[in-house]
């Protein structure tokens, strides 16, 4: 028990850091246009990115001490910080449709780890026959990211539609370091390096995490950072638990704890979709850059001569 809420607590910080970083980076996005030159040299951008980092460290050390599908459903602090950052700072419009979409997901999310915990389940003893099927998912789930990437580049259902998959991306590589994580435990880390399975794990890690991230702020150029963060944490959270209690063995659902896990993951998923029609208010579409501004400046002071 004291593990669990060590590691509850580090996913908690984990998760208000997503949501700094994801806010930071959506303002860089947003501001620069889409550039990919001016985001990358943006001072904002660059914070929201050591930001995102940190959050991926912090959630690997939860992952050590707590079931994937509870540290995973601790990223709904993340979506609820996210919203009150661009609410404080006028950047998004919270209409009623749109509280009713957040209460959806906070219920769903609660839901679901209130099922998970009272059906706890035992992992396999050997994590090494876990790898594969883990690192199968990633796979698959590293192809869709590349034809959503080719197929994806306009259109904000485009964008949503990519970004769910890099979510879904997102956690099948949490599974895979969970069960690597735990390799390392038993066998130390020379001996989990030189299994095969690995070494192709740690490539489909590093494959998958860029096309994920190339979704993430692909979506930053058309979504409010809510938007964003309800798809990464709802739809990483949903994954996580699936792969979870099939894979992992994390927990044994008999057929009424299943049908409650579904009900309240599409109950999460509604208000995912909810969000995901979220708009920026005027003022923060329509942010000036800075070349914008040099350019009115310069225009202003022609005509003053």
């Amino acid at each position: 028990m004291t593990d669990l809420l060590l590691g509850l607590t580090v996913a908690l910080g984990g998760a208000l850091l997503l949501a700094a970083g994801s806010e930071l980076q959506s303002r860089a996005v947003h501001t620069a246009g889409g550039r990919p030159g001016d985001v990358v040299r943006n001072r904002r951008w660059q914070l929201g990115l050591a930001l995102l980092g940190t959050a991926i460290l912090t959630n690997f050390i939860a992952l050590s001490l707590a079931p994937v599908s509870v540290v995973q459903a601790m990223s709904i602090v993340a979506l609820a910080a996210s919203t009150g950052f661009g609410m404080w700072a006028g950047r998004i419009t919270m209409t009623r449709p749109a509280h009713l979409s957040l209460l959806a997901c906070v219920l769903g999310i609660a839901g679901f780890v209130s099922v998970i915990a009272t059906h706890p389940g035992e992992s396999p003893a050997d994590p090494a026959g876990r790898l594969p099927a883990v690192t199968s998912i990633l796979a698959g789930l590293t192809l869709a990211a590349a034809v959503a990437a080719v197929f994806g580049r306009v259109g904000r259902a485009a964008r949503f539609a990519g970004l769910v998959v890099g979510a879904m991306t997102f956690s099948s590589i949490t599974t895979v370091f969970k069960v690597l994580v735990e390799l390392v435990g038993r066998d130390g880390f020379a001996a989990t390096l030189s299994r095969p399975t690995s070494l192709i794990a740690l490539v489909l890690v590093l494959a998958g995490g860029t096309l994920a991230n190339l979704h993430l702020q692909r979506s930053h150029r058309d979504l409010p950072p809510p938007s964003v963060v309800a798809a990464v944490s709802i739809v990483d959270t949903i994954t996580a638990t699936g792969i979870g209690i099939v894979v992992l063995g994390e927990s044994t659902l008999p057929p009424y704890a299943t049908v409650q896990l579904v009900l309240f993951g599409a109950a999460a998923a509604l208000g995912v979709i909810g969000l995901g029609r979220l708009r920026r208010t005027p003022a923060a579409r329509h942010v000036p850059t800075t070349h914008h501004r040099m350019t009115g400046i310069a225009h202003a002071h022609r005509l003053l001569q």
